[in-house]
């Protein structure tokens, strides 16, 4: 019943994005869906029983604002790959589905445009319709918004079929989306090229998709009457150059996928040059005979897949540098760019780390700047273009003090460097300080954002960690706030509330001691086991003596713990804390606190982070890499080379089952 639970919740929250996806306004990016995707078909590998529930199907529902037509044959979409090894397979699965070995396939790959699909039909080599996806069964009839498109000929002059329907992407260039988005109020602004189009393609006033700079290139076909129309993908690719369509120029043909590889790779690092937006290379087996034996799933065809790329690199120009201050000190200074777009994304901000960086790579305000996307999730500066940069743009001035007026300082050994003021003194850390001790990992108060919690400072509502645990008496200044009401005054009350049972390790490290992170704050907790030997010991003048006889925490940790529980200040506050929050107790784990253990790949029964949170009740320390002193290795889905390297160096590997039945 759990896995027909969660297959349902998933596949209504896909519909919920996909609706959204196709009717412009997404509210998740494109790596987002695609990980909730392979979860989603994981459960449905894993329990076939459940395949009855399956009814996600392509696209969405179309609209009832257009006519609908039933599409000669489904428009489906393609199963996406993120590596070699997942495309190798794919196509093993081709030759298996085939009863063939060692196939000797011919390939085409050619540039995923991130674009609206689009079906142009040909009837006596007259355009005749065009359809929308929709369903992928049944589209939306837009005939007449087409007429203006570029690269869609309304006239075919080589083609010997009756009937045709070739498919493809309509999409803007970069370029032609950057006007048509200077045309209204930055309220009204499309955030991407990929919907804009999406939004001009679909308009009821066929006139504004006319005037609209749109594009169109063939990337497949459905029906077709003459069946020697072409033979292979090239020959299609050459009928449609015959017929005026327009291509990538980037189409290639080979015969093996580690030189497909290779091309990819080279595309993907100039991706950002290309005149539109590309999320991936499209690999099909060239051979319609191949293609028609293989046939599709009901979602996918069997010879062709989608190589996505890992993250994006685009270039943009540096507006401003400005500093942020964590709350230990650290100075981090940040570039406000030019917003771009990079995978979907509206980029604004970049990391650059430390000052040293910004001396390295030479980065000044108004340079231009290629910028990448790490993991697709943190934007930082790769390299500047200095053959754009102006004379006039000066080299960075080092600031010497922090915002809040103190002077910055750097430890020895340290990239890094630090506002002088403690966060008592600087109210930039102090405001961190506070969102960290809210955070999820740490006391886990939902509600308690920034904006909050800077009112609630304005306001001297809270001026200390332990005045959080007092908001409740100041319901009727609270209740008057914009946004604010007896309802959201109760909900954050509760969260408040549901804060104060907790674990020991939560509780040191919502404290936010350098050092002392989710593993170092685990460490100490299952050594003090609960708060009344906690406070015993902080007041002990063996503090230091006690906490190096922990293993696994380090000189750096031992020195940050005591040294913070020095200050009277700080012992105040945090056995103030401790009297209103309950502690819920380690017991003694049968498990040596000796051994540790770490997570790759995805897992499906559990995040990754409920599972080192398991393994660490149980006494576990959670290691970052694999090396031989490493004890165990817990692998899920795409688990990588952490896998590999774990079983040269022989260490225990478990997957998600075996582990739950250790931990159990």
């Amino acid at each position: 019943m759990k896995a027909k639970d969660n297959l349902i919740k998933l596949r209504d929250k896909l519909k919920k994005y996909s609706r959204q996806y196709y009717n412009s306004n997404p509210t998740i990016n494109d790596s987002q869906y695609d990980d909730l995707k392979k979860k989603y078909d994981h459960l449905l590998l894993k329990n076939p029983e459940l395949k009855k529930y399956d009814d996600l199907g392509i696209g969405t529902s179309p609209s009832s604002k257009f006519k609908k037509f039933n599409h000669f044959e489904p428009m489906l979409s393609l199963s996406n790959s993120f590596s070699l090894s997942d495309t190798e397979e794919f196509f093993d699965k081709a030759s298996n589905f085939l009863k063939k070995q060692n196939l000797n396939y011919i390939f085409n790959v050619d540039c995923k445009i991130d674009g609206v699909s689009l079906s142009v039909i040909y009837k006596n080599n007259k355009l005749f319709k065009a359809i929308t996806r929709g369903d992928g069964v049944v589209g939306e009839e837009i005939t007449e918004n087409v007429l203006g498109i570029r690269g869609i000929p309304k006239l075919l002059k080589n083609c010997k079929s009756d009937l045709i329907e070739i498919r493809g992407e309509v999409f803007f260039f970069r370029n032609d989306f950057e006007k048509l988005n200077k045309q209204f109020e930055k309220k009204n602004q499309f955030s991407n090229p990929r919907n804009a189009a999406s939004g001009s393609l679909r308009q009821i006033n066929s006139k504004i998709t006319k005037n609209r700079p749109l594009r169109f290139i063939p990337h497949g076909y459905g029906k077709f009457t003459y069946e020697k129309e072409f033979l292979n993908f090239e020959e299609f690719l050459n009928f449609c150059q015959k017929n005026n369509f327009d291509q990538t120029g980037y189409s290639k043909k080979y015969d093996n996928l580690i030189d497909i590889y290779n091309y990819i790779s080279d595309i993907e690092k100039k991706r950002s040059s290309i005149n539109f937006d590309i999320d991936g290379m499209v690999i099909k087996i060239n051979d319609l005979d191949l293609q028609r034996m293989l046939g599709s799933t009901n979602k996918f065809p069997r010879w062709a897949i989608a190589a996505k790329f890992s993250s994006e690199e685009a270039l943009t120009q540096v507006e401003k540098i400005e500093l942020q201050i964590g709350r230990t000190g650290a100075i981090t200074p940040v570039a406000r760019l030019k917003p771009i777009n990079i995978g979907g994304v509206i980029v604004s901000n970049a990391t650059l780390h430390n000052f040293d960086e910004i001396t390295r790579k030479d980065i000044r305000i108004n340079d231009f700047v290629w910028v990448k996307r790490a993991g697709d999730v943190i934007p930082y500066v790769s390299r500047v273009d200095t053959e754009k940069r102006k004379k006039s743009n000066k080299k960075f001035n080092i600031p010497k003090k922090c915002l809040c007026g103190s002077k910055i300082i750097k430890i020895e050994d340290e990239a890094v460097q630090r506002c002088s003021a403690g966060k008592n003194k600087c109210k930039f850390q102090n405001l961190e300080s506070f969102k960290h001790f809210v955070s999820k990992k740490a006391m886990n108060i939902d509600g308690l954002g920034e904006k909050l919690i800077e009112k609630f400072i304005s306001l001297n509502l809270i001026s200390s960690k332990l005045d959080i645990y007092k908001l409740e008496n100041h319901k009727d200044k609270i209740i008057t706030l914009d946004g604010f009401g007896e309802k959201s005054f109760l909900n954050l009350i509760d969260s408040i509330n549901k804060s104060k049972i907790t674990y020991l390790s939560r509780y040191l490290f919502s404290l936010g001691l350098r050092y002392l992170g989710e593993n170092n704050s685990e460490l100490i907790s299952m050594y003090f086991k609960n708060k009344t030997r906690f406070k015993n010991f902080i007041q002990s003048k063996k503090l230091r003596e006690k906490l190096e006889n922990i293993d696994g925490l380090g000189e750096k940790a031992i020195s940050s713990f005591v040294n913070y529980f020095s200050d009277e200040i700080n012992i105040e506050e945090s056995f103030a804390l401790l009297d209103v929050i309950e502690i819920i107790e380690n017991k003694d784990s049968k498990i040596s606190l000796n051994k540790s253990i770490l997570f790759t790949g995805t897992l499906q029964k559990m995040s990754r982070d409920r599972a080192k949170e398991l393994a660490k009740k149980k006494g576990y320390k959670i290691a970052s890499n694999v090396s031989k002193n490493l004890d165990i290795l817990v692998f899920g889905e795409k688990s990588g080379s952490k896998l590999k390297k774990a079983k040269d160096l022989k260490i225990n590997i478990l997957n998600e089952k075996d582990f739950l039945n250790l931990i159990n």
